[in-house]
């Protein structure tokens, strides 16, 4: 087995001068590359097969709109009208997402479009990882509250782990993912309807055509929402639908457990190829995981250089709290009380049929 290994590179240059690292994280199977813009995954290699969406160039990741790869936050996910009520005082946030009028993924310059700290790096004979750090200001793209945060990168048996940390000086609200996109028959290798999913997940969150929930979680047994038992993500897709048709494909957030958050991260689901025998495994501390599957992804801005974004191209599958949550009084809260520390655990764990 190759011993693990951290290589540091410069990736590009901001407008501003401000040099941006990359890091190439190795062992096993697997080699991620990440990236101090937006804390991204530019890109993961396991087994010879390219499975995570990226770009090869800091202009490019600049030029994204889709989060490729992305650190998403503060607030992951949608709040509706950008509006929040915290301790009796109404927050207004930019509402990015001007053709709905919401909040989406942090506003305009979230975390997925800021230059990150390097906080450090640490290899051993079988794990390579690095830590990124980046200081949110009190009324930052309107949210409350000073915020400190890091993730940490961790390349080892054959699994990016990702270990968010975060502090405020005042109550706030977060709700932190990462927003990569898969596709485990190799990126550009076809679509991901093919892909077998199983979800460990008895419940998802319906939206209005805002894509903003109605504040109440549904059954999925009868319903193409079920994933439980493991099927093709394409085999309901087009069955005709109110949830399907509101956001042409899926871009629901399923639930295990009414959303109950974990000490440690346990399994939530896996996906596979069947053309590449790939397989992944999701565990997190997350009660929920926000499945999309690129029904809009057309960008002109080639993956990689050369590898065309298309319709199903590839899945989000993003670990968090559930959207609008701070609006939601049915749905587990997303208020960071001041001096506590906010903590989640994802972990993609790859393998491979013999």
């Amino acid at each position: 087995m190759t011993k693990a290994s951290v290589k540091e590179f410069v990736f590009g240059v901001m407008p501003d001068k401000t040099v941006v690292k990359g890091f190439e994280l190795s062992a096993g199977d697997l080699a991620a590359t990440v990236t101090a813009y937006g804390a991204r995954i530019q890109k993961a290699i396991f087994d010879g097969s390219s499975v995570i969406c990226g770009f090869d160039s800091l202009e490019a990741q600049m030029k994204d709109t889709t989060y490729q790869g992305s650190t998403v936050g503060r607030y992951a996910n949608r709040i509706s009208d950008g509006k929040f009520v915290l301790n009796g005082k109404e927050y207004t946030l930019a509402c990015n997402e001007e053709a709905r009028g919401e909040h989406l993924h942090g506003g305009y310059v979230g975390f997925s479009a800021r230059v990150w700290e390097v906080a450090g790096t640490d290899v051993t004979e079988d794990s390579a990882s690095v830590t990124l750090k980046l200081d949110a200001a009190d009324g930052e793209e309107g949210y409350p509250g000073a915020l400190t945060v890091y993730v940490r990168f961790t390349v080892s048996d054959n699994s990016i782990k990702l270990d968010y940390k975060a502090v405020s000086d005042k109550d706030t609200i977060i709700n932190m993912t990462n927003h990569s996109y898969f596709n485990l028959s190799g990126i550009g290798n076809g679509s991901i309807l093919n892909h077998k999913l199983t979800l460990n997940c008895d419940k998802y969150v319906p939206v209005n055509d805002r894509l903003i929930p109605y504040g109440t979680l549904a059954d999925v047994t009868g319903t193409p929402f079920d994933f439980r038992m493991g099927k093709e993500i394409g085999q309901d897709i087009d069955k005709e639908d109110e949830q399907l048709a509101i956001a042409g494909g899926y871009d629901h957030c399923f639930v295990r457990e009414n959303g109950t958050e974990k000490a440690e991260p346990e399994w939530l689901g896996s996906i596979e190829s069947p053309i590449s025998g790939i397989k992944m495994d999701i565990l997190t501390t997350e009660g929920g995981m926000q499945m999309y599957t690129g029904n809009y992804l057309t960008d002109d801005n080639p993956f990689f250089g050369t590898i065309k974004q298309t319709k199903n191209g590839a899945v989000a599958l993003e670990c968090n709290r559930m959207p609008d949550s701070p609006n939601q009084k049915n749905f587990p809260s997303p208020v960071l009380r001041a001096g506590d520390e906010y903590r989640q655990i994802t972990v993609y764990k790859f393998s491979k049929k013999a």
